[in-house]
């Protein structure tokens, strides 16, 4: 399985796309910054409103880059020359989620240092920040699993756009819910869909603890599932 990682990191950092997505990264996180700064409007968890965004042309470059797998037939290329299929599908879980990390994470660290640097430290507890951080991450780990699990389940160049699809009701849910009131499979829902847990970052988050459970919970449900399924898959 490291020859099928090198290989997948290697044509990742080869690929434009993904290299535009890392750059775009801290790109947006300056312009949240300035744009934050001009409108008086700068603080700690401005931050969290930009990696829902990011979602959207992460998952998109990461399913693609999946699909290619399909579409240019190296998927059956790589079972040829004896790699196993669930070597195959964590080689390209794990590529995916280096990938949406580090987006993340330059994002946050480009972001905190203008923060940093405009407002100081005043406005926010770091231990408050910190844990928002924590539960976006994993949230984007789960969504990085799922991305993967449709990618690899579809088995075609729809199956890197798919995830596109899905997201948009599930923003649409995120936002709704907030005029639905405080019902409680209202609040279960939103505590597992971990693009609900984004929309709530804007403040601290008072359920950090269930939200990452929730969201490991589908990071390993997605990967299980996803290798379950393309052990048993038909390439022909």
């Amino acid at each position: 399985m490291n020859k099928l990682l090198k290989v997948n990191l290697k044509l990742m950092l080869r690929r434009k796309d993904t290299m535009i997505c890392v750059i775009m990264s801290a790109v947006l996180a300056l312009l949240e910054v300035l744009i934050g700064k001009l409108n008086g409007s700068l603080d700690w968890f401005g931050m969290f409103e930009i990696p829902l965004i990011m979602m959207m042309f992460m998952s998109a470059v990461g399913g693609l880059f999946i699909s290619r797998d399909y579409t240019q037939n190296t998927i059956r290329n790589k079972l040829t020359v004896g790699h196993k299929r669930s070597h195959i599908y964590l080689a390209n879980q794990i590529a995916e989620t280096v990938f949406f990390g580090v987006c993340l994470i330059l994002f946050f660290a480009v972001s905190s240092a203008a923060d940093l640097i405009v407002i100081g430290a005043k406005g926010a507890a770091a231990s408050d920040v910190l844990k928002n951080m924590t539960v976006c991450f994993f949230a984007v780990v789960a969504v990085s699993a799922l991305t993967t699990f449709l990618a690899m389940t579809v088995k075609s160049a729809a199956g890197g756009v798919l995830h596109i699809i899905i997201m948009y009701p599930l923003l649409m849910f995120a936002v709704m819910s907030q005029e639905f009131g405080d019902s409680k499979w209202m609040q279960v829902m939103n505590d597992i869909i971990p693009l609900s847990q984004m929309t709530v970052l804007a403040v601290p988050d008072k359920r950090a603890a269930i939200h990452i459970v929730y969201s490991l919970i589908l990071t390993v449900f997605f990967i299980t599932a996803g290798v379950v399924n393309f052990r048993k898959a038909d390439l022909k």
